[in-house]
């Protein structure tokens, strides 16, 4: 159900009835779950790295490795989420020329 209504709203954006001021709130949306997407994310990798150290202590280097493993893709994850938030606010701020462009090419 949730994959049908977003397929929906990607229709309804890429159709002729295109409307950028729906289109900012969304995206405006989207950029505040990733910064709280991120934020959780730090606290967890945090979390992850100082529970490391003891196991490194203790000579538990094989379970130590898949955490730091763990921790690196976690902060590749952040990584990405703050790509997408980057890229959200660049099509903000060029939301006005996007819709200029699409009367160009309706004619």
């Amino acid at each position: 159900m949730k994959k049908s209504k977003f397929l929906q709203n990607s229709k309804d954006m890429l159709s002729r009835s295109f409307n950028p001021a729906k289109c900012k709130t969304s995206l405006r949306l989207a950029g505040s779950r990733l910064k709280l997407l991120r934020n959780r994310k730090e606290v967890q990798v945090k979390q992850m790295k100082r529970e490391i150290a003891p196991l490194l202590e203790s000579g538990q280097d094989r379970t130590a490795r898949i955490r730091v493993e763990h921790v690196i893709r976690e902060e590749k994850m952040m990584a990405a989420y703050d790509l997408l938030e980057i890229y959200c606010e660049l099509i903000v701020s060029r939301l006005s020329i996007i819709e200029s462009q699409k009367y160009v090419y309706l004619v």
